[in-house]
């Protein structure tokens, strides 16, 4: 999604992995800015390693830039006993219990632009985030935005709050075991900035770069022309877009047609169940305790892997991944659909969660499919590995003009 914005924009950019970030290219060739996409920020760090994680910190202590969304702004928080950041921001997670998860859609926030003097409110995009814990003792953190109320495509788990009666939120509590209440998000930050060495960091909850959301791309855009000084050649006033239904394909490779049909099968038999629908143009939405989360994932790149032509790298990979991937799909697809149906009907019957299934047999099936919550595993983890190759590799081939 974030290259897909940058993209747009006709923002210079080169995509780089863990791999390289551990090998120094950041030293190297230092960058105007790392832009760090959303995704688990623990997966991230345990990918980059000590030595990625300290060549990133070397990175903006000289005077880089980092700007992280949802993922890769909390990879930049203070490390945890559990998991190890950037330690960028003295800020960390606020603990589980505390927040509001598993909460998606627009939120208005107030909004004071990057030198602290232009005060708006705006709508911007949240997907699933964690939340800031500010640390009392430090004062040189600036929050840019904070989130004042909910907009009327605001989830809480599969929840559309503009749906429910707000005196019936306790009793949905109680059902989910979690906290749904969006009144614990009212004036808690959603975007901060700060310094670190002779650098600057920005992180931001929201996903500024999310497709259809006209402010959150125009706050991005001001964000890369003033923070980052990067000349956009795409700058519109019209939102970013991503039609991933009706992605048109430049590469009809059979085994990523084979893949894409497969994918289409297992979302109309999840809407046919009232497990999946389609949010809108590029996302999903689904039944609490569905892995409508993967299943997007991998409808997205297999997308995205058809829509351009690959480059001579990916095309090289392609060739020796190809047949072990048609086989592995072809089995996900299959086991897929036969879970699915054995989850309507356990859903029907009790609740699941993103943790767990209700059913202990369908529990085993659905790690087996996907690993165990959070991260990638199972089938799932071995078709997205060569998936997220494939694309990789076809945009890193060159600096995006």
């Amino acid at each position: 999604m974030l290259w897909q914005a940058l993209a747009q924009m006709g923002t210079p950019l080169k995509i780089v992995d863990a791999s390289e970030i551990r090998s120094g290219i950041l030293d190297h060739a230092p960058p105007a800015g790392l832009l760090v996409p959303g995704g688990w920020a623990r997966l991230k760090a345990e990918r980059l390693g000590k030595s990625g994680l300290q060549n990133i910190r070397d990175y903006v202590d000289s005077g880089g830039k980092y700007l992280g969304f949802c993922g890769g702004a909390g990879l930049a928080l203070k490390s945890t006993s559990r998991t190890s950041c950037l330690d960028l921001c003295s800020w960390q997670r606020k603990p589980f219990k505390e927040r509001l998860p598993n909460f998606s859609g627009h939120v208005l926030c107030r909004v004071t632009g990057l030198n602290l003097d232009q005060k708006q409110e705006l709508f911007l995009p949240v997907w699933w985030p964690s939340q800031f814990e500010p640390c009392p003792e430090d004062q040189s953190v600036k929050i840019l935005a904070s989130y004042l109320r909910p907009g009327q495509d605001f989830w809480s788990s599969d929840l559309n709050l503009s749906l429910v009666d707000p005196a019936d939120l306790k009793k949905w509590e109680s059902v989910y075991g979690i906290n749904l209440d969006p009144a614990l998000l009212t004036q808690e930050p959603c975007i901060i900035m700060g310094d670190y060495g002779q650098g600057k960091y920005i992180l931001s909850y929201s996903h500024l770069e999310t497709p259809g959301s006209s402010p959150a791309n125009s706050l991005l855009q001001d964000i890369l022309e003033q923070w980052l000084g990067r000349s956009l050649k795409g700058k519109t006033s019209r939102p970013l877009s991503w039609d991933l239904k009706n992605t048109v394909p430049a590469w009809n490779h059979p085994v990523l047609v084979r893949s894409r049909q497969g994918l289409d099968q297992v979302i109309e038999l999840g809407k046919s169940q009232f497990l999946l629908f389609w949010r809108n143009s590029w996302l999903l939405g689904w039944r609490r305790g569905i892995p409508g989360s993967p299943i997007n994932f991998l409808y997205a790149l297999s997308c995205q892997a058809m829509s351009r032509l690959p480059s001579p790298q990916a095309a090289e990979f392609w060739e020796t991944a190809a047949d072990q991937f048609d086989l592995e799909m072809n089995g996900f697809v299959a086991e897929l659909k036969e879970y699915l149906g054995h989850e309507r009907l356990a859903l029907t019957m009790s609740q699941s969660s993103p943790e767990a299934s209700s059913d202990g047999l369908l529990q085993k099936q659905k790690t087996d499919l996907f690993g165990s919550f959070p991260g990638y595993g199972g089938r799932y983890g071995r078709l997205i590995r060569d998936l997220d190759r494939l694309v990789y590799l076809t945009l890193a081939e060159k600096p995006s003009r």
